[in-house]
């Protein structure tokens, strides 16, 4: 993916990926929704850092890369696929014993403006089924420093096909959409009432007196979480995938002690990175008061982390020469705006059913800890309607993708329990 990293969300030690390669901004020539003879579905699109292919029959996902006139290779595919490109006929070779040629999906897609809070503007597709009604509609929250349409795919394909409409926007800040992004100026709170004003336009436009839900990613589902408790007549549902439980600023300890460790960090030292990280989030640093030693603490820790080795995993070392006195004041912002936001009080005032989804293997979101925190905050809600279910899938990492294969390091499988799961819990919500 291909982010161009803030310094609040450095300081915050975001989940935004630096070092991405860069985003081509032409998607294939045959993107689109695409059926297998089967009957299976396929994506073809772009998201946030290339083209790629999703085949919901088997859960896998490929970069696409361009091979020749009206070819494009599936990348990481052992033996080698291929799809061909004939317009208008599509047809995959490699991925089953045969020649698939697939068939094109009408795709009903409108774009909206959205007005939010501070003048903002919020660009947006509305996703629509062809022929029926939609049942339901949701609106698509991002991951912290993903915050445009594309790194959403390939959900809102999946979504339609479910009979929901969906609504994808680019988060303020990004993309199309105006405003600030900057986690010292855009927090939790603002996000969450942009999805209210995802959540509310979509009532209006497709789902008069239904429901219309959130489905938040990582750091958008404490986002969807707040919007929820905050404006039930707004939002009727909630599906959660890899977050939502508990204090963000643990997934970001989480997050970093798993990068040190991939990194070779030995032991001790990843014993050091995390009494740093105590340290580095001890709400008594960003309070009002006691400005001096929030100021003493913060420079001593900050020399001596530029001294290790896990100094890089913090994500600190492009602000070694920033003053300590803008670091704070800085990192205060962030701390209140997102590190700091505990979902347990919200949790017990949203009202609507929810789905969990979290992954066994997840090196962002720790996901017996945010189960915990989930299960815990939605017992609050005493007579709440609706249903709660909260689940941690085995083997599954943040995307709810499987353990990539040897023989096929490029591809991304999804596993079929997320996506099981999913369907039958949208299904269920007509009961």
């Amino acid at each position: 993916m291909s982010v161009a990293v803030s310094l609040g969300l450095l300081l915050a030690g975001s989940v935004a990926l630096a070092g991405a390669p860069a985003v081509d901004d032409v998607p294939p020539p045959f993107a689109g929704v695409w059926r297998r003879p089967d009957g299976g579905l396929v994506r073809v699109g772009k998201d946030s850092s290339s083209a790629f292919l999703m085949d919901f029959s088997s859960r896998r996902r490929w970069r696409l890369e361009p091979r020749g006139e009206g070819l494009w290779s599936l990348e990481g595919s052992r033996p080698a696929a291929l799809a061909q490109w004939r317009a208008p006929t599509l047809t995959l070779s490699g991925v089953a014993p045969g020649a698939l040629v697939l068939e094109p999906v009408p795709v009903r897609t409108e774009e909206l403006t959205l007005r939010a809070a501070g003048d903002v503007t919020l660009s947006a597709t509305l996703w629509l089924p062809t022929g029926e009604a939609p049942r339901y509609a949701v609106a698509l929250l991002h991951e912290a420093g993903q915050g445009t349409r594309e790194s959403l795919e390939p959900y809102p394909a999946f979504l339609v096909e479910q009979g929901l409409a969906v609504l994808t926007f680019d988060a303020r800040g990004t993309g199309r959409s105006t405003g600030d992004s900057q986690p010292w100026v855009s927090g939790v709170r603002e996000l969450a009432d942009d999805g209210v004003v995802a959540a509310r336009a979509l009532r209006e436009r497709v789902a008069p007196g239904g429901a219309g839900g959130l489905m938040g990613f990582g750091q958008g589902a404490w986002t969807a979480v707040n919007a929820a408790a905050r404006a039930p007549e707004d939002v009727g549902f909630l599906v959660l995938v890899s977050g939502g439980g508990g204090v963000v600023w643990k997934q970001e300890q989480h997050r970093m002690r798993n990068d040190g460790r991939r990194r070779g960090l030995t032991g001790p030292e990843l014993v050091d990175l995390t009494e740093f990280l105590d340290v580095f989030y001890d709400a008594r640093l960003y309070t009002d008061e006691g400005q001096a030693r929030a100021l003493k603490t913060l420079d001593f820790q900050l020399q001596r982390a530029k001294r290790k080795r896990w100094y890089a995993v913090t994500a600190l070392p492009p602000f070694k020469g920033l003053p300590v006195e803008r670091f704070l004041e800085v990192q205060r912002k962030v701390w209140r705006n997102v590190l700091s936001y505990d979902s347990a009080e919200d949790l017990g005032r949203v009202r609507g059913p929810v789905l969990a989804l979290l992954g066994e293997r997840d090196e962002t979101t720790p996901a017996a800890l945010t189960a915990r925190a989930l299960n815990r905050g939605l017992k609050l809600r005493p007579g709440a309607p609706g249903r709660a279910l909260v689940k941690v899938i085995p083997r599954a990492d943040h995307w709810l993708a499987e353990p990539a294969r040897e023989d096929q390091p490029g591809v991304e499988v999804v596993t079929s329990d997320a996506l099981d799961t999913l369907s039958a819990w949208l299904r269920a919500l007509e009961r």
